[in-house]
């Protein structure tokens, strides 16, 4: 089963750039490496650059909103994902609570792909 491990940070943690805040990540993704899981990971740009987007049908004329600045101020806000394949959601959520993470981790499954 794939599961997506969505990384919310709080905006909590001043710090960031630290050699010790770097380890911590990199040791997080050794680890889902060593225990077969990751998939794929990847670090969202600054959160001040971030858009939020009116779909078309959502819009009431039809065409879409203009793009908006993402309602995330701050260093809060949605700061990175991991595509995990685990057993089930309570292995998922095992890795999630891992995280090196001052925030949150959303924890989605994947739906299953049609072929």
């Amino acid at each position: 089963m794939k599961f997506m491990l969505l990384m919310w940070s709080d905006g909590s943690y001043a710090g960031g750039d630290a050699a010790e805040d770097y380890a911590a990540w990199a040791d997080y993704e050794t680890s889902l490496k060593a225990d077969g899981v990751c998939v794929e990971s990847g670090q969202f740009a600054d959160v001040s650059d971030a858009l939020s987007v009116e779909t078309d049908l959502t819009a009431s004329n039809g065409e879409g909103g203009a793009p908006s600045h993402s309602s995330t101020t701050g260093r809060s806000g949605l700061v990175g994902y991991y595509l995990l394949e685990c057993a089930d959601r309570d292995a998922a959520v095992r890795h999630a609570r891992r995280a090196p993470l001052y925030g949150s981790v959303d924890v989605r499954e994947l739906a299953a792909q049609r072929r």
